[in-house]
């Protein structure tokens, strides 16, 4: 089974353009739905973001005051699965045991932007295939591209491969799931991405088990603040 994000001729003509400005607008698309979550703004009124999808193109745009600290204030993404945080679900291939995640990412997008931003894949993990936030196991999340967002996560550093990539690693117990960031030493905005060597590094560092699902495979821009816009041009799982 495949799902997939692209820009095709044959099928733009029927499309008319979309966007939603919503703090937690979700915006269903073939094959997954993006999601304009913001959920770290506190009591910032002056902002503006929105996600949209047309005929030219799929993505996200914001415009985050300059002076308002490095924490990360929003995550606008693209979804795939169900997730445990809101209402998003799209396509059938997720959730998935862990033991039965054999799947590829395909993705090509790229970012225009000033300001404190990164592009990061995230994962879900979860002891059900109907997730709410209780049933998250553990977080995997991959900087895929960053200018300037300092990591907040605490726990251990070390250099992993994975998958034929180098990554700085960090292992994060403090929250109530586990996480594992993974820092690409050779950021990219296009290829592929195997998901069974990904797995199979969170189930031998003891943060999941096989029997867990894989709700979501997402990715999005984190922003403290700054003004952009990111495209997606594909952003499939088979």
């Amino acid at each position: 089974m495949r799902t997939r994000i692209a820009v095709l001729a044959a099928i733009a003509l029927c499309l008319a353009f979309t966007e939603r400005t919503e703090d937690d607008a979700l915006l269903p698309i073939p094959g997954a739905v993006l999601s304009n979550n913001i959920f770290g703004k506190g009591n910032i009124t002056a902002y503006h973001q929105r996600i949209f999808h047309d005929e030219h193109a799929t993505g996200w745009e914001w415009d985050w005051p300059e002076n308002t600290g490095p924490a990360v204030k929003t995550y606008p993404e693209v979804i795939i699965g169900r997730s445990p945080w809101s209402a998003a679900s799209a396509a059938e291939i997720l959730p998935r045991h862990l033991a039965d995640v054999h799947h590829t990412i395909e993705f090509d997008f790229d970012t225009t932007a000033t300001g404190l931003w990164l592009n990061s894949f995230d994962f879900w993990i979860t002891r059900a295939d109907h997730p709410t936030q209780k049933d998250i196991v553990a977080n995997l999340t991959i900087w895929a591209q960053n200018h300037g967002v300092e990591p907040s996560y605490k726990g251990r550093h070390e250099t992993l491969e994975i998958g034929g990539r180098v990554y700085e690693a960090i292992f994060d117990t403090t929250k109530a799931w586990k996480t594992l960031c993974l820092i690409d030493k050779e950021p990219r905005t296009r290829g592929s991405l195997e998901l069974r060597p990904l797995i199979d590094a969170l189930i031998a560092h003891g943060l999941a088990q096989s029997t867990d699902y894989l709700a979501t495979a997402e990715m999005g821009t984190e922003v403290p603040s700054g003004k952009g816009r990111t495209t997606v041009r594909v952003f499939s799982l088979r």
